[in-house]
């Protein structure tokens, strides 16, 4: 699929790092998961999207150079160039923050596919 985006040499090194930053951003919301499960031990529901979302930021980790990855860094690119890539990041959020409560994709291949899908129904990309 093209959405119209011509890369530039050196675009691979930009957009594995924002791979990586997806990532951390999955790990980060695993801690903050966990910081939950240390306020209340009984919740299962945390704990458990917790181990997902983890899962989920290794698998990401691996991920550089698949078709899912380029199409998600050529989401990420016309995003960033239209202006709507801090919007994104904000939907992004939301979505990793209901993991385990109404989302839970397998691997993070799917994870990524959720989130160009996101990207496509809020902004049309």
């Amino acid at each position: 699929m093209s959405l119209g985006i011509h890369h530039q040499p050196g675009d691979g090194i930009l957009a594995t790092r924002g791979v990586m930053e997806e990532a951390d951003e999955l790990e980060r919301a695993a801690e903050w998961r966990m910081r939950k499960v240390d306020a209340d031990p009984a919740d299962a529901a945390s704990r458990d999207a917790a181990a997902l979302l983890a899962r989920l930021a290794e698998d990401v980790r691996r991920l550089p150079g698949t078709a899912v990855f380029r199409e998600y860094v050529a989401i990420c690119n016309w995003l960033s160039e239209s202006g709507e890539i801090v919007d994104f990041s904000d939907v992004a959020n939301d979505y990793r923050a209901r993991m385990g409560v109404d989302c839970a994709p397998p691997d993070g291949e799917a994870y990524l596919r959720a989130l160009i899908d996101l990207a496509r129904r809020t902004f049309g990309a």
